[in-house]
């Protein structure tokens, strides 16, 4: 093989070697209807839709509709079978809540819920004990 040949065959290799694959990742809430961002830029005017990212590096989707909490979701590539890279989560689904409504799982906040429910609690039970919960 001449030496233009293999020099041609080599540049081409590693020029698409270098290229970064991409993956359409679907996207859907409960409610429908929120808007969706990719590391900052707006890629959906509304759910469901499926929003393309390159495979190469970390993401960030952030979710938004009015009236309900944000939720910021982290897609990261991994190493596929086949010696190729895919993201983690193919499939983006998310319940979206209005605030002070309970999302039990975000274990934070209910065990938040329940030492605020607990001390109430305890404070009506000492109160009607005659103690003063406060200890004043």
């Amino acid at each position: 093989m001449s030496r233009t040949i293999r020099l041609s065959v080599l540049a081409a290799a590693l020029l698409l070697g270098g290229c970064a694959g991409t993956q359409k990742v679907p996207v859907s809430t409960d409610p429908s209807g929120a808007q969706v961002y990719l590391d900052g830029a707006q890629v959906c005017a509304a759910t469901p839709c499926s929003v393309e990212m390159s495979t190469n590096q970390n993401h960030l989707l952030t979710i938004l509709k009015t009236d309900y909490g944000q939720k910021d979701i982290p897609v990261r590539p991994y190493s596929a079978s086949g010696g190729g890279t895919a993201l983690s989560p193919e499939i983006v689904t998310v319940r979206l809540y209005k605030p002070g409504e309970l999302d039990v799982r975000d274990p934070d906040r209910v065990v938040d819920t329940a030492v605020g429910l607990g001390i109430g609690v305890l404070k009506r039970v000492l109160e009607g004990a005659g103690q003063n919960p406060d200890g004043n």
